[in-house]
């Protein structure tokens, strides 16, 4: 799989925080994990959706593998993440979040089904098989972003990257 193959990466960890209820529904820790997520991987022409519940990430990337490798590394790296694994991985034709640099979702009564479904009492994604990663994946893309108003996403479709020359070296045409 060359550097540049589109892959869809599905990690989980579990949080370091004690998780905290805002007025807005979003953890203050998750509010600005989004925003850190939705600024740097706009800039990678990185997509994806971020769900957070029971004390636990999910999240889904997909971009260059490459460059979606590198962020899977920070978020390794990151104090706020521990116990951090990989679920899937895979190359695919067709990204499902190309309208996210991350999507943010909520989706309490759609997660409870499927853990229902699955003979689960709460949601760890530890125990998850591809068919409900599948159907989580799924969930989360036709689930609403209750984070879009408040913590601002683009769509990362037809983004040209940018290079990693400083601004006079843009502004000169040289980076």
């Amino acid at each position: 799989m060359s550097e540049q193959a589109t892959v869809r990466l599905v990690y989980a960890s579990r949080a370091t925080f004690e998780p905290q209820k805002n007025a807005n529904g979003i953890e203050p820790n998750v509010a600005r994990i989004l925003m850190q997520s939705r600024r740097n991987n706009a800039r990678d022409r990185i997509g994806g959706v971020l769900h957070f519940g029971d004390g636990y990430f999910f999240q889904c990337l997909e971009g260059e593998r490459g460059l979606v490798n590198k962020v899977y590394q920070r978020i390794g790296e990151d104090p706020r993440h521990e116990d951090v694994r990989l679920l899937q991985m895979e190359q695919v034709d067709e990204r499902k979040f190309l309208d996210w640099s991350m999507k943010y979702v909520a989706i309490e009564s759609q997660v409870q089904r499927l853990l229902d479904q699955y003979g689960l009492s709460a949601f760890r994604p530890y125990e998850f098989n591809k068919q409900m990663i599948h159907g989580l994946l799924q969930a989360c893309v036709a689930a609403e972003d209750p984070s879009r108003a408040e913590i601002p996403d683009s769509p990362v479709a037809n983004r040209p990257r940018q290079s990693g020359g400083g601004f006079f070296r843009r502004l000169l045409g040289r980076g």
